[in-house]
């Protein structure tokens, strides 16, 4: 049994409370416990970062330093997550100076950044900690006949220095799809191209013609579904379609439902059922 503490961010908080639900039984399947980090907070996304990158900083320290108190490496599933929480961790682990500074920050809490935690995000956890056979095995139900189209999704390829993957050429997200037993699609254009869940606050016509793009691109090259790693980007292409004149009504997945669903579970508890555009493959 691999244990891990999960690190719910905003993502799965809410009405999208479920969600954790799924991810702790798809888990279940492979032999991993999520602890989860309960006294973490917003890693702050981009926002605080532009404001001020020291503050940034300090709050992803301490919410690694939360999971290294308990000796559990971090599970970050949000791609934005991510992203923040992994270049604070790199400028820490390069910087003795700074992180001098925010853990004196820390030592009010009791805490203390050391950077014996590994940040994972799920295509690497389920890459490098669980591997592609184990995977393979807990399929009771194989998504033979499944088109599913691979989308990363922007922050966990880029920037470079923190990507999970192959910035230029991944494919861990495609091993994943096929462990499941699904035809995968990863040719399409426009693959690379940002969702726009961000953009949809300040410009949701900038985003709508994004998602327009992509999903347009999917749907003609057949693909029954898209799977995505990212929460973020799952939402864009469920809900923000249908903000469309003329949505493409193409379905979509967060990666850990379709993997319930593959690993016997079904559409009810996998989640997949209760998607805005319908997922109507058995």
């Amino acid at each position: 049994m691999i244990k891990i503490g999960f690190y719910q961010g905003c993502c799965f908080q809410g009405q999208d409370a479920h969600m954790f639900e799924t991810m702790k039984e798809t888990f279940k399947k492979l032999d991993v416990e999520l602890e989860l980090l309960e006294e973490t907070t917003c890693c702050g996304g981009n926002t605080i970062d532009e404001e001020n990158r020291k503050l940034s900083y300090a709050i992803n320290a301490r919410n690694i330093a939360l999971a290294e108190a308990r000796g559990l490496d971090m599970l970050v599933s949000c791609n934005t997550c991510y992203m923040v929480i992994a270049k604070a961790k790199r400028a820490l682990d390069t910087d003795e100076e700074l992180r001098e500074e925010i853990n004196n920050l820390l030592r009010e809490e009791g805490l203390e950044y050391k950077g014996t935690s590994r940040i994972y995000h799920l295509l690497d956890f389920f890459r490098d900690a669980v591997g592609y056979e184990k995977i393979r095995k807990a399929v009771k139900r194989p998504l033979k006949g499944w088109k599913v189209a691979a989308y990363y999704g922007c922050h966990v390829l880029y920037p470079k220095e923190i990507a999970i993957d192959n910035s230029d050429n991944p494919s861990s997200l495609q091993e994943i799809l096929k462990a499941l037993g699904a035809e995968v699609i990863d040719d399409y254009e426009h693959k690379d191209a940002c969702c726009g869940y961000h953009s949809f606050f300040t410009d949701k016509s900038m985003t709508l013609k994004k998602l327009n793009r992509i999903l347009g691109s999917v749907k003609k090259m057949g693909a029954d579904i898209v799977a995505t790693p990212c929460p973020l980007c799952f939402k864009s292409f469920d809900i923000y379609q249908l903000n469309m004149e003329k949505p493409p009504m193409v379905p979509s997945s967060f990666l850990p439902e379709l993997m319930a669903y593959a690993f016997g579970i079904d559409k009810e508890t996998s989640g997949l059922a209760h998607h805005l555009v319908k997922v109507e493959k058995d």
